[in-house]
């Protein structure tokens, strides 16, 4: 896609997602740590679910990107 495109590989990354992501503010911990969605987010930007030390994450800045049809409007 053109994200991948337009990005600078030694700075940044791509990971496509399919599908609505799990809204974390609405159900248990335990349901959040199951979601295979949030559990490969969490890996790819190195978070430790039993820590609350953020010093070590892969990236300063997280930048959600959602296409532009209809069933992404609820997104923005």
């Amino acid at each position: 896609g053109t994200a991948k495109q337009a990005r600078d590989r030694e700075y940044q990354a791509i990971m496509p997602l399919k599908g609505k992501i799990l809204n974390t503010w609405e159900v248990s911990s335990d349901e959040v740590l199951a979601s295979q969605e949030v559990h490969d987010i969490s890996v790819a930007i190195g978070i430790d679910p039993d820590s609350d030390d953020l010093s070590q994450l892969r990236y300063g800045k997280i930048c959600i990107l959602a296409d532009a049809d209809s069933d992404g409007l609820h997104i923005a």
